[in-house]
């Protein structure tokens, strides 16, 4: 009996620590303009993660123009910068990606996928492009007008 409360107390205590995590503060789209400037982060080369990210925002309806490495969140009227951390546990998975998005400088909203305590949860195990549209369509909750 008290060998299976050990047993059950360490499944629980294991699957704990085993959390996948996503937070969007969405972003309010307004009449103006869907020009998205969109910074290339020289550090993130995996999967095409840039490519990637510039074809879910096309396709949501924003005309996106990337911009080279380090450049400053105000050089446009609407950015986005990006960092994505990918690791391998038996294939090459997506297990962090962070979008923000910049109106004039100014912090406007951000997603953030973590899967990087995903431990044994198989749900870790994300490719890029289906994620990027999901946490896309959540950061961007309107449709953008062209």
């Amino acid at each position: 009996m008290y060998s299976r409360f050990i047993v059950l107390a360490a499944v629980v205590l294991t699957a704990s620590g085993c959390s996948i995590t996503q937070q969007v503060s969405p972003y309010t789209l307004g009449q103006a303009s869907q020009d998205l400037c969109v910074v290339r982060n020289s550090e993130v080369v995996q999967d095409g993660f840039h490519d990637v990210y510039v074809g879910v925002l096309e396709r949501k309806g924003f005309l996106v123009r990337s911009l080279p490495d380090k450049a400053p969140v105000d050089s446009c009227p609407l950015l986005s910068t990006y960092e994505a951390i990918y690791r391998w546990d038996l294939a090459i998975y997506l297990a962090r990606a962070d979008l923000r998005v910049y109106a004039e400088g100014k912090e406007a909203g951000r997603a953030i996928y973590d899967s990087l305590s995903g431990g044994a949860n198989l749900n870790k195990f994300v490719r890029t492009e289906p994620k990027l549209t999901e946490l896309v369509d959540q950061l961007f909750a309107k449709p953008a007008a062209r």
